[in-house]
């Protein structure tokens, strides 16, 4: 934008503020509804989705030249990442009364100003998420507007209501009801450089960065997310913990790290995104097999990092969590959960992701008023009080020779146990891994009678290898990538040629 973009934003800002932008009117003349039209339509041009150097820190002064929000609306300055209030390195940003507003981190200007939004939703923002150098924000109809160079000059931010496929082009989208709780999460080569793979190699995160709004739908249990690079659907999810019946009551997310609170202050955290997790195959390598000390020219390695069930908070605390990424590589993580001190004060227990002592928390006073409702906090775990019902599935059929049952099948929880009946032989179980692949058409979640195509694999345990199963079918190998088509009563294994029948429940039960 330059130069020339910034004396706009200070013209506009005088303007707009004038016209109480910060608690904007609603539309209510057509001219006004055509303003706001085209300022919509104008939001498909943006730099969102170009590669861009984030570690210059230069400053224009715009910033200091937008309007002062109001004295005593904002908090000095902001704790925990929720969807009214949000940070990244340089900023603290938050929502009030439909508009947004931004203060620096460093420098002499502690002050709050107001962002001076596009008509097409200013004074209509209901919650916000800041991550790396995006910001989203939604509108009260859910609707996804995006903000990039959130870690620039404020002279360069600029929004888009761009989503979707392709390359983040998409004609924008609203994110579904039933969300409890969502946050955005970046990575990207100028902040974070790497990923840190499960075996502990490192591998380049792309120029396109990975960016996924996260949410904890409706029962706790979901975990979807929502990739501007991908169809407009609610189709990609992640396995919670304790293969999805864990139920959650928060959700916060930061740096393709996601951390989740249960009612009873149980916390778990996983490093998971698309690339990383084994969704693209078509820009990625992957392997199952044991990558570790290979170095960043080897595959990435599979299964995707597991979930972490992080140590309690030992004190009173809220369901209010908070994540955030700092230093490279995906490693590091700060954990913040709002609470209070033995003598009552208001605050945050802080640690850092990787420190699983059960003394690792620390307590930072605020003097702020708690955002959450305290919850009860046993100290003993509780995490597996009130577990959700499995929703895994059994398909079996004949094959090969043998009789084979696949026992647990989950669309979204891998793996599931591959059960082999050799006729005339003792039965052994086989690991069948899966996961969602990479699509450009939108689908819908879960399973139904449209083919839902996933990567497999098939992991031999070593004291089978020797079986003539094994041998026969599988060539002896440890591991088999393979193809997987699933419906809601079907299973096929594409390379193997085989198709398998689900087995209903007599007593019924839901499955996905």
């Amino acid at each position: 934008m330059g130069r020339r973009g910034a004396a706009w934003l200070v013209a506009a800002a005088a303007i707009s503020f004038a016209a109480g932008v910060a608690r904007a009117d609603p539309v209510v003349t057509p001219i006004e509804e055509g303003i706001r039209q085209q300022s919509c339509d104008a939001l498909a041009a943006s730099t969102v989705g170009v590669p861009q150097d984030t570690s210059a820190d230069q400053s224009t002064g715009v910033l200091g030249a937008l309007p002062v929000a109001p004295r005593g609306l904002l908090p000095p300055q902001i704790y925990l990442r929720t969807k009214r209030d949000t940070f990244n390195r340089r900023y603290f940003f938050a929502t009030r009364g439909g508009s947004i507003y931004v203060q620096q981190r460093t420098g002499t200007d502690h002050r709050w100003h107001a962002l001076i939004l596009p008509p097409c939703f200013a004074g209509r923002v209901s919650s916000i998420s800041v991550d790396d150098d995006e910001m989203i924000a939604l509108d009260g109809s859910r609707r996804i507007f995006t903000m990039d160079n959130a870690l620039k000059d404020a002279s360069l931010f600029n929004w888009t209501s761009r989503w979707g496929t392709p390359f983040w082009t998409g004609f924008g989208y609203s994110l579904p009801s039933g969300i409890i709780a969502w946050s955005w999460s970046v990575v990207s080569p100028s902040e974070d450089g790497n990923w840190t793979d499960p075996a502990g190699n490192l591998h380049a995160i792309g120029s396109g960065k990975v960016s996924h709004i996260w949410a904890l739908r409706t029962g706790g249990r979901r975990l979807s997310f929502w990739d501007p690079w991908l169809p407009l659907d609610e189709s990609y999810q992640m396995c919670g913990p304790y293969r999805g019946r864990f139920r959650a009551v928060n959700l916060s997310a930061s740096g393709s790290t996601i951390f989740v609170i249960g009612p009873r202050g149980d916390l778990f955290t996983r490093v998971y995104d698309f690339d990383l997790s084994g969704h693209d195959r078509f820009f990625f390598h992957y392997s199952y097999a044991n990558q570790r000390g290979k170095g960043s020219s080897a595959p990435i390695q599979l299964p995707p990092a597991a979930w972490v069930h992080q140590p309690k908070v030992p004190g009173r605390i809220t369901s209010v969590i908070s994540i955030h990424k700092v230093g490279r590589n995906v490693v590091h993580r700060i954990m913040r959960v709002e609470g209070l001190d033995r003598a009552g004060h208001s605050g945050y227990w802080q640690k850092d992701i990787v420190s699983l002592r059960a003394g690792s928390w620390r307590f930072h006073r605020t003097g702020l008023p708690l955002r959450g409702r305290l919850i009860g906090n046993p100290r003993r775990d509780t995490s597996r009080r009130g577990l959700g019902r499995a929703a895994d599935i059994r398909f079996a059929g004949r094959v090969s020779s043998a009789r084979v049952e696949v026992l647990n099948f989950n669309t979204y929880c891998s793996p599931a146990r591959l059960r082999v009946h050799p006729r005339g032989g003792r039965a052994f179980v086989l690991v069948l891994h899966n996961v969602d692949g990479l699509r450009q058409q939108t689908r819908s979640s879960g399973l139904d009678d449209v083919p839902r195509e996933q990567y497999g694999d098939i992991e031999v345990p070593r004291r089978l290898l020797h079986r003539a199963f094994v041998k026969r079918v599988l060539g002896g190998r440890r591991y088999s990538d393979v193809t997987l088509e699933v419906t809601r009563g079907r299973l096929q294994i594409q390379e193997l040629g085989w198709t398998l029948q689900r087995v209903r429940r007599r007593s019924g039960g839901h499955h996905r």
